[in-house]
């Protein structure tokens, strides 16, 4: 265990900036509609006819909603207004495990204006109810793949003492996003996000919410899968603001306002990556700490205002930091094979980058040039033409499209929104889908696309331009120019090879035997990563730079003769927990090579040999350290096999 003294970085300046405006600054302008011919179902219309008019129960209406369409990939629609409920929204059935609760996305017309809330009193979530969710997006097995809530705020009304936000599930893509959960009064409310009713949730992508009141505003449990989260705010608990059970949990921009402990990471398997955190105390009958700790825990540029202690670590021994400002904290002993510098690598974070969303008159649809849904003909023409129409987006609306021929993003277009629909690559083998050139636009944004499985790429990055893939599932990406990627909630079952390129990912999942990720030369940030299977999660070389925040890594599959991580004349910081429930863990957690000298962290017989640590029958890596520079120092034991020979020039 080691702590790095306090330090105020610059950064912290526009933190708490950001603490005091947050994303609610950018919230009156949102106003998300799509066009009638999208394949959106909205819940005023014909055959729901909810009111949303703050008097009627529309929960017959936007029950019904849910429940015609399972598994279709649909969005459900709410244009602004206040929908009274009275019951749990429940995600719709299907006729086996792998159809049901899975491909719904409840949709609001903004955050502030598309409202559901319960109504006060409801039977069920009184004093004496069980306990329900306002939203049920699912339960067990990991196969709830597209769930998500958007754009919308829940509350939980009054006299409603055990209801709860969301009980989320999504796996593999999805989540919540751009969501305000609140219960008012002392003693409402259970839990504001409810991650920890089923074993499998995640992986998936929490970000730009806002929990106000509840026992818990994030319950989190089990350490199966892991969850993403980026701008969270946590206001007003009873209890905890996160309390986490044994989950992976990576968040950065964190800001907590409580008289209660902003997170309690309670079970020794449980894994918690902070950065960029405010966590403000509010006065409180006897002190607490604004962090406890018994599990895995790294916390970069913290900050603790108010509070008597920042940290108060259990791991073996109890050890308290007293803060406020915390520059890197490590719950275990970092790991090193070569003299490298004692912290993460901090690289430059950028935000993911955003286009205006457009008004109706400026977007185009491959349907207005010919193109059928379903048809199983070739839509590459018709989604060409909408392209080239002059319109800033270009929508394929819900349903299936077949693409033969290469499309080029090119001119003013800078959104390509799929409605949730989904592409077929249908001659293209291994060429992609679309081309982004450069265009009009400095960001050109993909997102809401499934890729049928076992098909090619989803698009090549050959401009200069910025370009963002959102809420995409089963899609891989080409970098040949030199344009930057930005990936959220991407999913895939192919390889991604940077050349060059700067790449930030937030919520990436690869589930694929083989190499995964290859940083040749470039500059990779990832904040949350989950992979599968056998092969190399991440190889950085050719004087690369990877920083990966937190990482879930599923030693699934059979024999693993390649290490999990591999560094090759090239610099990386690695926070990462692998679970092996098979029994069959990598032996190999990190291999470094620098030069001729070729180094292992390896899995033995006793943890004393190498100091590494335990997690779910595979390795937590609280910090690997592979980054020489100015005050670098020598691993921390030598933990390490080491060949003097020659190594192969191949990475």
């Amino acid at each position: 265990m080691r702590f790095v003294p306090p330090l105020l970085r610059p950064a912290f300046a526009t933190l708490i900036l950001w603490a005091i405006a947050g994303p609610g600054a950018r919230l009156g302008a949102e106003d998300i509609r799509f066009p009638a011919d999208a394949g959106v179902i909205d819940v005023t219309r014909a055959p729901y006819f909810a009111r949303g008019d703050g008097k009627t129960d529309d929960s017959e209406a936007l029950q019904q909603a849910l429940l015609d369409h399972p598994n279709g990939n649909r969005i459900i629609y709410l244009p602004n207004g206040t929908y009274l409920v009275s019951i749990p929204l429940r995600w719709p059935g299907g006729p086996d495990e792998q159809t049901r609760q899975r491909a719904t996305i409840l949709q609001g017309q903004s955050r502030t204006g598309a409202v559901i809330r319960l109504m006060d009193y409801s039977p069920g979530f009184g004093q004496t109810g069980r306990g329900h969710p306002m939203l049920w997006m699912g339960g067990d097995p990991a196969s709830r793949t597209r769930n998500a809530v958007r754009n919308l705020s829940l509350h939980t009304g009054v006299g409603n003492p055990s209801a709860s936000g969301i009980a989320v599930m999504a796996n593999h893509q999805g989540g919540v996003r751009d969501v305000t959960i609140t219960a008012d009064g002392k003693g409402e409310g259970l839990i504001g996000l409810d991650l920890a009713h089923a074993e499998s949730i995640g992986p998936c992508l929490i970000k730009n919410v806002r929990v106000e009141g509840f026992d818990y505003g994030v319950r989190a449990a089990y350490s199966v899968n892991s969850c993403t989260f980026e701008h969270l705010e946590l206001v007003g608990q009873g209890a905890a603001g996160i309390r986490n059970s044994g989950q992976t949990l990576n968040i950065r921009d964190l800001r907590s306002t409580n008289a209660v402990p902003a997170i309690q990471n309670n079970d020794p398997s449980g894994v918690i990556t902070l950065v960029e955190a405010v966590l403000q105390a509010q006065p409180a009958r006897r002190p607490f700490s604004a962090i406890v700790n018994r599990g895995f825990l790294f916390a970069r540029s913290l900050t603790t205002p108010g509070h008597t202690n920042a940290i108060e670590s259990r791991v073996e021994a109890t050890r308290n930091v007293s803060g406020p400002d915390i520059a890197e904290f490590l719950s275990h002993e970092r790991m090193a094979l070569f003299p490298a510098l004692p912290t993460s690598m901090n690289l430059p974070i950028e935000e993911t980058p955003d286009v205006p969303w457009d008004p109706l008159d400026k977007w185009a649809g491959p349907q207005q040039h010919g193109g059928v849904p379903g048809d199983f003909g070739d839509d590459s023409a018709s989604i060409q033409q909408a392209i080239d129409s002059g319109a800033t987006t270009v929508y394929l609306p819900n349903g299936v499209w077949r693409v033969n021929s290469p499309i080029e993003i090119r001119g003013a277009v800078r959104r390509i929104i799929g409605c949730e629909a989904r592409i077929i690559n249908g001659a293209l083998g291994s060429r992609p889908v679309f081309r982004v050139v450069d265009g009009d636009s400095p960001v050109v944004v993909i997102e809401r696309i499934e890729i049928e499985a076992g098909e090619g790429p989803l698009v090549e990055q050959a401009s200069t331009r910025r370009l963002v893939i959102s809420s995409c599932h089963n899609v891989r990406a080409l970098l040949s120019g030199r344009g930057s990627l930005f990936l959220e909630d991407v999913s895939s079952t192919g390889e991604w090879v940077i050349n060059g390129q700067q790449v930030w990912a937030r919520q990436w999942n690869i589930e694929r035997d083989g190499s995964k990720i290859t940083n040749q030369g470039g500059t990779l940030w990832v904040l949350g990563l989950k992979t599968e299977k056998t092969g190399t999660a991440i190889t950085t070389h050719t004087k690369g730079r990877t920083e990966l925040l937190g990482a879930l890594c599923v030693a699934s599959g059979g024999f693993k003769d390649a290490p999990l991580f591999m560094i090759r004349d090239a610099a990386a910081s690695l926070v990462a927990g692998e679970v092996a429930f098979q029994g069959n863990p990598f032996s190999t957690v990190v291999r470094e090579i620098r030069g001729t000298t070729n180094r292992a962290l390896e899995r033995v017989s006793s943890a004393a040999e190498t100091g590494l640590p335990s997690h779910s029958g595979g390795a937590g890596l609280v910090l690997y350290s592979g980054h020489d520079g100015p005050g670098a120092v020598p691993p921390p034991k030598p933990r390490r096999r080491t060949d003097e020979s020659p190594v192969s020039k191949r990475p």
